[in-house]
Order: structure tokens, then C-alpha cells, then sequence
């Protein structure tokens, strides 16, 4: 798999989803398709859904789509899009932002990532939050939340699982070992960093993942307690990892949302729109509903 890396990471827009060891985390099974001598991939992540191959998105991995250090022309990008419907009856995944030039071909849906650039110092990104994001960060300083950049494997875990929304996230069994597979490799391997914010009796009440490639730095994973939604603790944690950051020039990834409220509070940082795109594909009528 060195080859597949390495292109993954001299990739315009390279992005951690499609590394071998990321993928063989977070996939059920997967392929890819190839140009020549690995001029230019295609990650396909698949599983078998009533006897049917399907390709689908997997858990924290926003997006994947080509990859290829030169810019991918619409000819590549619409060929490996027509052998993949030829492999798979069903497709529901996500594309980066090179498949622009096929948008209107294959009936792309259009979807909002947010990211901030960490170019500035951290006044000068401070000014561009939102009058709310500030009066919620004043509530986590009242609160005397503290913000930490250690946090136990063990710890960090037990918080996420025991406050993701599992009915409205549609999280599984299956999810909740892909991931404690992959944070676990993450932070062994030191690609990923956990960022925590406690109250004054040490009960975290909000923690983000980041995981660092390429000058970007991607959130996969961004959860809060009950009590820390109350606390502003979702917003001093994420503006003491712009503080910290601020200047670095990296870029700080949101990972998305196309939920409104979920795209309001990371625009409330200041961030700016990026688009990647969903495609959808059955050969079978109203095949979808069947894998709702």
C-alpha cells in the first residue's frame, strides 16, 4: 500500500479518509479503481445489502471521490464513475470537490463543508465570530471550564459513546467498534490529537478529535454532555483550538454541515464554504427505500 499512500498524499486536496490504513479502519470492505500506473485513484467502500453490492459512506469519512496530484479532468472522473455503476446496482457516496465539472452529468447534490483558515493571529480570526459564539464562550468562562489538550483513550471513548445520539445517527454496534478501531489507531500512531473542555470537578463536558494531514486539520469527531451544551463548552473548546492553532497556516475542516443548525454554529467561527458532492445511482426503481 505504499504506492496508494503516496499518491493519496501528493493529491490535490489530499485527504486522510482515502489513506489505506484510514480506510481499512473505518470500511467494511474496499477496492478501487486505477488509471495506469496510479495516475489516479477512486476508493470504493462497499458492502452487500440484501445480496445487492452496494458502495456507500462510511462512518467518519466525509468524503473521498478521485484522487490524482494533477488536476483530474472531466474525462477521468466521468469514466471511473460509469465502471463504478457497472460493479455496483446501488451507490449513495460522497465526492470531493474535484467532481465539479460532472455535477450536472451524473446529477450530483451539492453539500456544504466549512473550513477556517488558521492564517491569522488569533484577535483577528476572534473578530470574525458571531456575536452568539461570543456570549457562549463568556458562558464557558463563567462556567470556569477548562480547556485541555490530554485526554486518556480510555476516557475520551466512554464520553463519545455515551453521548452520541445513537436513534438520530442511526449508530450501530458495528459503528461503535469501527470506532474504537480507528481512534485507537489514531492516537497510537499519532495522527490524531484529542482536545477536551471540564468542568472545575474534572467532568468533561465537550471533546474534539483532529486529526492533522496535509496542513489540514479535520474534526471527526465533536461531541458534548448535556450539561456542556448548557455551558457553551462546543464553543470554548473549538475557539481555544483556534487559539492555539492561530498563525500556523493550517486550515481548521468542520466537517460540513448541510444541517442548518449544525452549519450555523461552525459558521459562527468565521468559517467559509467549501462544496463536495453526494451521488446517488440505483439501477433499480425506488431501490433506495429499500435500504432506508
Amino acid at each position: 500500500m505504499q504506492q496508494w499512500n503516496g499518491l493519496i498524499n501528493t493529491a490535490a486536496g489530499s485527504l486522510p479518509y482515502a489513506l489505506a490504513w484510514y480506510l481499512d479502519s473505518v470500511a467494511e470492505n474496499w477496492g478501487a479503481l486505477v488509471l495506469n500506473n496510479y495516475q489516479a485513484v477512486m476508493p470504493l467502500v462497499w458492502l452487500r445489502k440484501l445480496g445487492i453490492k452496494c458502495l456507500y459512506q462510511p462512518y467518519y469519512c466525509q468524503q473521498l471521490g478521485v484522487f490524482s496530484p494533477q488536476p483530474v479532468s472531466t474525462e477521468v472522473y466521468r469514466e471511473f464513475l460509469i465502471i463504478a455503476a457497472k460493479q455496483f446496482p446501488y451507490i449513495n457516496i460522497n465526492l470531493n470537490p474535484s467532481a465539479a465539472p460532472v455535477m450536472d452529468e451524473f446529477v450530483l447534490t451539492k453539500k456544504k463543508n466549512l473550513l477556517l483558515a488558521l492564517d491569522s493571529n488569533y484577535a483577528s480570526l476572534q473578530k470574525n465570530y458571531s456575536v452568539s459564539h461570543k456570549r457562549n464562550i463568556a458562558r464557558a468562562g463563567k462556567a470556569q471550564l477548562v480547556f485541555t489538550e490530554q485526554c486518556d483513550l480510555k476516557t475520551f471513548q466512554r464520553f463519545y459513546l455515551e453521548n452520541v445520539n445513537r436513534a438520530k445517527e442511526n449508530f450501530k454496534p458495528k459503528h461503535e467498534k469501527i470506532f474504537k478501531k480507528l481512534t485507537q489507531l489514531l492516537i497510537s500512531n499519532g495522527a490524531g490529537a484529542i482536545f477536551t473542555v471540564s468542568d472545575a470537578n474534572h467532568n468533561l463536558q465537550a471533546a474534539v478529535l483532529l486529526v492533522e494531514h496535509k496542513k489540514r486539520l479535520s474534526a471527526i469527531i465533536n461531541t458534548s454532555s448535556a450539561e456542556g451544551k448548557k455551558h457553551g463548552a462546543s464553543h470554548y473548546v473549538f475557539d481555544q483550538i483556534i487559539q492555539k492553532f492561530a498563525g500556523s497556516g493550517l486550515i481548521l475542516d468542520f466537517e460540513g454541515s448541510s444541517i442548518a443548525g449544525v452549519a450555523r454554529f461552525y459558521e459562527g467561527f468565521g468559517a467559509s464554504e467549501e462544496t463536495f458532492y453526494a451521488y446517488k445511482y440505483s439501477v433499480i426503481k425506488n431501490l433506495s427505500q429499500r435500504f432506508a
